[in-house]
Formats: C-alpha cells, structure tokens, sequence
C-alpha cells in the first residue's frame, strides 16, 4: 500500500505518524472484536466442562460409597456364612457327645443287669461250697512280661489296673472282645527306627475309658523304645488286656511330658513305649507306660528342696503347696516316709527357666513331621486316614469328577480377570511413569502367574486340600490360593523332608484341626501359615530367613530422625523389643520356679497370680514403645484389646482394639504404630501406592514418631526414606493437632522455625490420612495423653487444607535403599 498525500507532493514525516497511528487504531478494534467472538463461544462450554466436572466428582463420591458399601456386604455375608459353620460344627459335636454318653449309659445298665443276674446264680451255686471263693490268683497274671519287663503291681487284675492310686477300672468292670474285621485300626506301633510294627484295632468295651479313649483322635503312631520288640504274642494281647490296649492307646492320643514332668517309671526306661505321654485328664493322669506295667507311679519324681526365693514369696508358696498336695498323693509313695523315687532333673532342661510356660509346650506337640510320624493312608483310590481325608481322591479332580462339588467355583477362570487387571493396571502405571506403584502392581501380577502354573503343574486341586466339610470359597481367593501355592513351592527346597511337601502340608492341617477343633478356618490357616509354629521351625531348620520386620532392624545406614546423633533405629529398636518382648514369658522380671517345683498344668487354663513388678509393667505399658511382635507370636490376624487407664473424654475418640497384622505384607504390629494412608508436606507428599507407618520412639530422651515404609522389592523389608525427605514427627515440634468427625484427616500443626527443609525454610505443618477411623482415634488418645493439644474443627476445613497441599508424589523405595 502507498500513501499518496495528494496534490503531487512527497509525503511528510507527519503525514508517515498518522498513518502509523490509523493502523493501530484499527488492528486494535480487529483484536476486540476477535477476543470477544472468542468469549463468547467459549462460554458455553466453560460452563458445561465446570458442570461436568461436578457431577464427575459427585460420581467418584458415589462409586466410592458404593464400593465400600459392597465390601461391608461382603464381610457380614462371610462373617454370617462362618457363624453358620461353626454353629454346624458345634451341633455335630455335641450330638456326638451326647451319642456317646447315652451308648455308654446303654452299656452300663446292660452291664449291671448282667452282674445282678450273675451275682445271683452264683449265690445259688455257691451256697453248698463254702469254699468256693478261695480260688488261687490267675497264674498268668503273675508271670505276665512284655520284652523282659516285669509287673510293678502283680496283684492286680486285668481288669482293675491302678492308676495313680486308684482302682479306677475296678469301678466299671467290662468283657473287651475284638473289634469288628472291617474296622479300620485306630493307630499303628512303630518300632525305634519308625518301621511298623503292627495295628492298633478297636476293642469293644462297656469300661468308660475304652470308650473314651476310642473317641479321641489320634496324633501320632505308638513309638517303641529302643531295644524294645513286639511279636505277634504280644499284639495279640492288645485285644485281650485292657490295660495293654489302654496304654498303646494312650501313647497315640496324649500329650507328651517334657524332659523334667516324666514319671519315674519312663525316667528309669521301665515300659516299652519310648515317650512318657499322658491324657493329663482327672480321670486318666497315668502315661501310657504306667497304665501297661499297672503300675501305681505316675507323676514326675520328686526334686531335691528348692533354695527359698523370698522376694517372690506368693508365687513359689503358690508352687510348694501344689507340689505338697501332690506329695500327698498315694501313688507318690511306697508306703514309707521318703519318696519311692528321687532322680535329680537334668541340667539341661530349661522348659520353665527359659519362660516358656507349661500349658504351650503341653497343647502343641512340636515334634517334627517326619514318614516315621506321618498318618497319612490310602487304598490307591481315595485316603482313608486321618479323619480331615476321609474319602479325597488320590487323582487329581476336576470338575468333571465325581468327587467335584457343583457349588465350587473353577478356580483358573476366576483368577484370570483379577489376574488381567493388575496387568492393565501395571501397564497404564509404565506408561504414567508412576515408579511408586509398579513394584507392588509388578508383585501382584507375578503372584497371579504363579497361581495359574500352580494349577498346571500341581497333581492335585485346592480342593483336594483336605476334605469336603472343610472346604470354603475363600480358600480359592488371589491372595489365599497364592500363599497356597508358594508354601508348597518353599517347601520342595527343604532337604530335610522325607515326605513330599503335601503330604507335610496334609499331616500339619491335621495337626491343627485336632488341635483347634470346631473353630479351625481352612482359608484363614491358609492364609497366615507363613507364621505357623512348626513352619517356622522347618524353615530356619533349613536355613530361610523369615521376612517382615526383625528384632533390631536396621532400617538404613544413612538418615533416621536424629542423624545428627548417630542412626538410633537399630540400636533402639532392639532395645524396645527386649523390654517389650522377652520371648514367649509372661513374667519377664520374675524369677520361674525350679522345673520339679513348677506346678503341673492341666489342658485348661489356670489363672496365673500377678506380681507387684507385673501390675508396675502393665500400668507403664502405655508409656513404651511396642516394635513388631516376633514371627512366633501370632500366627493370624487378630484384635488385641488395648489397655488404657481411662476412656476417652469426647465419644468421637472411643475405640476398641487395634489390628495387629498389616493387610499387605502380613507382618505383625504392635499397638505403637499407625498405618498411614497418605502424609503431605510442604515439599513432599507418600501416597496410597506405599505401605507407610508412624512408629513411637520414645527413649534417650527422644520422642518421636518415626516414618516407616515398606521397600519394593522381592522380600518385604521395611526402612525410611533419604534426606531430603522427612515425614518423622518429633513431639515437642508439635504445637496441636486438628481434626473432625467424618474423615480420616489430621492437620499436625508444627511449631514456627523446626525441622528446617534444604531450601532454608521451616518444613511447615504435615497433613496425615490414617488407613483407619480406629487408627485415627488410638492416634490422638495417645498424643493427648502425651500432653498435645487437640482441637476439634469442621471436616471441610480440613478437608480444604488438604485439597491446598500440592506438592510432588514421592516415588517407593526399593530393596536397594536399605541396606
């Protein structure tokens, strides 16, 4: 374009101004009236994104409401279907008991009108020989021997042994005939090597204790004593003794007496039973042992007087006079003023002084699961014994087998979808860059293919376990039917099993639903077995090392809350769990009683006495630290009750209890940590995607809660995150705590200029999302009764301070990082 400023003349430096002028004025209207176009087009759909963008929260809102309220259906669905099975259980074991009781009550008024009719006639027939009643003792009686062993008491009858004194059988005199052929025997003797011997059969009896003894399962094979050897002569006299019979029966079905409670008899190799085990019940307290040789010792001998301890008067008088009242047992003496045996308890036996108590060692057999143990039988088709695999198929089932229940569920199609899942969602997590979150959605994917090569490979179904009136749906869960899964891989590496690892797993359930009864939880066993006792045991027999979090851990080497002053989390650590945990005693500041004067426990509990020095530990408990209980002390997840000196002041902090078990990795807790869903600072913030724990450390005049997390990795191992990243809140940094009804968050409000960041500024206050409403509450009962001012505001004041709070996702923290 020219400018032509008419008149034939050249244009002027005012003319160029106002053209250049003209020209903005007009691109400026162009630019409005752009913009304004521009606005108004883009108003409407400003307005439907904000509408939108509401009613997808209010979506979110409501999914998540229903999501929970699916879950609280699901857990009152399973708590309502495991009352209904333990209610079955129950009332199948008392219409047993009560069959039993009115059979026996049968037997013995058949018995008494037997006796009175007999009693009679031979009245009758003996009325013109008064002499009659004089005939000699029964002369097989009197020579009778077992491999060389005499008689103790060779005036006794079959069928009247003594058993601690008392002619117990004397009182219900019996015919025993043999069982029927198609019984199956009740155990089998083995000799010393484990080789078997011979069986067990059922004897037919109206005697009340072959009743008995014929109704209680059966924990282990009748062991032999080396040297000892059984013929058929001898196996035959098990059908025609009862007192023999009674003793085999014994050794299979009691308990086994530790090293210090034997009696004499088993403490001088008398009897041919290897084990001095006893049913420890007021009606049978003799061992196998002495119900065989009918002889009258039965408890433990007698030690030699115990030093008196006169700081804990009250619990070794408790002691003395429970061994008085069994010294003055009949069957303790033989007829003069000393004992009939004094054998000095070995050095070597630390059962009691190590704080174990009586009662543990004495419901748990701890034997180890052997072939010479194993019960295990089958006909080639289907098991026959033990009792919990009557009837499982020897093949591998399917659901088009015979033996397959309609109402199970096909295990492989319902873990693919979940499988799938995680797939998806650790995919969408690369491809987000979220690092945080792709060990734990990596895991869960490995889990789900171990599952479905377990279901492969293995030559038997889940369903197999053990049998039919056991089974559950959640034995089939993901996470349930994995832990399956990797304890039978764990135990085809151990080399000191001589059995496969599911006839091992097999013979533990027995051992367990013996031992719990009605109230046994296969999916729950299942579940927790990593930390079952005999597990346990297997595993650092075999040289595995346990995961979780150790006694004296060190959680890393380079930032703890006090770096200043050296890394206290090891140190400190095992400490605590000294004080707290001192093994499985319960009186870790009382000195036991000497094992002989230690009074003998029977199978129910007894009240134990509390000492000064106890009723000092309980009332201090709140006020010290309490690190994770070690791997033997709980086996399952359970509620602990809390002690707490009074209740809480506002309702909105009453509580009940804490979970002892972390859901994720399983690991046990103790009830000075808090599990954490999410925590923000000004700098930092841990998410959902990280198993995350406020830990109290409250020693060295260091108060503290330490923040603790579980690395990624292959093993679960817990530590805390490098400097600059620092979640650890020390008491006195505290000013208040704020919090509402309605969720989940607490605004820690620190005091002006600590805990100073690497940017030169105060770290500011921490905002903390408890996993739990009842974590929240044992959270702030503990810090007021610590001194920290609570102050209880409106949830969406909170709730806004929350939503203020941006700062970066802190990333997990791998295996590598702990060292």
């Amino acid at each position: 374009m020219h400018l032509d400023p008419g008149d034939g003349r050249r244009p002027t430096a005012q003319d160029e101004e106002s053209y250049w002028q003209s020209i903005q004025l007009l691109q400026k209207e162009d630019d409005e009236r752009l913009e304004g176009e521009f606005m108004a087009n883009t108003k409407y759909y400003m307005s439907r994104l904000t509408d939108l963008n509401l009613q997808k929260q209010d979506l979110e809102r409501r999914a998540l409401e229903v999501h929970r309220a699916i879950t609280r259906e699901h857990k009152s669905l399973e708590d309502i279907t495991n009352h209904f099975q333990e209610a079955r259980k129950d009332l199948l074991r008392q219409r047993e008991n009560h069959h039993r009781a009115v059979a026996a009550w049968f037997a013995e008024e058949r018995r008494k009108e037997n006796e009175e009719s007999a009693r009679i006639a031979a009245a009758a027939l003996a009325a013109p020989s008064p002499r009659r009643n004089n005939a000699p003792a029964d002369p097989v009686q009197a020579n009778e021997t077992v491999n060389g062993l005499h008689n103790t008491a060779p005036n006794a009858t079959p069928n009247t042994a003594t058993i601690n004194g008392d002619h117990r059988n004397a009182l219900y005199p019996s015919i025993s005939t043999p069982a029927k052929a198609d019984q199956p025997p009740l155990t089998v003797i083995v000799d010393a090597l484990g080789r078997p011997v011979g069986p067990v059969n059922r004897l037919t009896s109206s005697n009340k204790s072959v009743i008995y003894l014929s109704g209680l399962p059966q924990k282990r094979p009748v062991h032999l004593r080396d040297g000892v050897v059984f013929k058929q002569d001898d196996l035959q006299q098990l059908g025609g003794s009862e007192e023999k019979w009674m003793g085999a029966v014994i050794q299979a079905t009691g308990l086994v007496r530790k090293q210090a409670q034997q009696c004499s008899q088993c403490v001088r190799s008398q009897g041919p039973f290897a084990q001095c085990i006893s049913l420890d019940t007021p009606e049978l307290q003799a061992c196998g042992n002495c119900v065989w040789l009918r002889s009258d010792c039965c408890e433990a001998p007698a030690a030699e007087q115990t030093p008196t301890i006169t700081k804990f008067k009250a619990l070794n008088a408790t002691a003395q006079e429970t061994q008085h009242d069994r010294l003055g047992n009949s069957s303790f003496f033989n007829g003069s003023a000393t004992p009939s045996s004094l054998s000095r308890p070995n050095s070597r036996d630390k059962s009691f002084a190590e704080g174990s108590t009586a009662t543990d060692e004495a419901e748990e057999d701890l034997a180890p699961i052997t072939k010479a143990t194993l019960t295990l039988k089958h006909d080639g088709k289907v098991y026959t014994h033990p009792e919990c695999m009557e009837g499982v198929p020897v093949e591998k089932v399917d659901q088009n087998h015979p033996y397959w229940d309609p109402s199970w569920p096909e295990i492989a199609p319902m873990i693919e979808p979940t499988l799938q899942t995680w797939r998806d969602k650790l995919q969408a997590a690369l491809e987000k860059g979220q690092n945080s979150m792709k060990f734990q959605l990596g895991r869960q994917v490995n889990r789900g293919e171990t599952i479905l090569k377990f279901l492969e490979d293995a030559d038997f179904c889940p369903y197999q376990l053990v049998g039919k009136k056991y089974m559950m749906s959640r034995l089939v869960s993901y996470d349930t039917i994995f832990r399956l899964a990797d304890t039978l891989r764990t135990l085809e590496g151990f080399k000191t099993l001589d059995i496969t690892p599911l006839e091992w797993l097999r013979q533990r359930l027995q051992e367990l639903i013996i031992a719990e009864g009605p109230s046994f939880n296969l999916a729950k066993t299942i579940h927790d077995f990593y930390h079952d006792s005999k597990y346990v045991a297997l595993r650092l027999a075999n040289g595995k090392k346990s995961i979780g979090r150790p006694s004296g851990m060190k959680m890393t080497p380079r930032d703890s809350p006090g770096s200043g002053k050296g890394t206290p989390s090891a140190k400190k650590r095992k400490l605590f769990i000294n004080e707290e945990f001192p093994g499985v005693s319960q009186r870790p500041l009382a000195p036991t009683p000497t094992p002989m004067h230690q009074p003998q426990l029977q199978p129910q509990l007894q009240p134990q006495p509390v000492l000064p020095s106890q009723a000092q530990i309980l009332q201090d408990e709140p006020q010290r630290s309490a690190p994770p209980t070690p791997e033997f002390a709980r086996p399952f997840k359970k509620f602990k009750m809390a002690q707490f000196p009074k209740k809480a002041k506002d309702p909105d902090l009453v509580y009940d209890g804490f979970t002892d078990t972390d859901d994720y990795s399983g690991d046990h807790i103790g009830k000075h940590d808090w599990a954490l869903s999410r925590i923000k600072s000004r700098l930092n913030t841990v998410s959902t995607g990280v198993t995350q724990y406020w830990h109290w450390i409250p020693d060295d005049g260091e108060q503290i809660f330490e923040h603790q997390v579980l690395a990624e990795g292959d093993t679960f191992t817990w530590g805390i995150y490098a400097k600059p990243i620092n979640f650890h809140l020390e008491l006195g940094h505290v000013q208040e705590m704020l919090w509402a009804t309605g969720t989940l968050k607490v605004v820690v409000v620190c005091k002006q200029g600590v805990v100073i960041s690497p940017d030169g500024e105060p770290r500011g206050n921490l905002l903390v999302e408890f996993k739990r409403e009842r974590t929240k509450r044992r959270f702030l009962v503990f810090c007021s009764k610590k001194g920290i001012q609570l102050e209880k505001i409106e949830r969406g004041i909170i709730e806004r301070a929350w939503d203020a709070y941006e700062s970066p996702d802190v990333p997990a923290m791998p295996d590598s990082e702990i060292d």
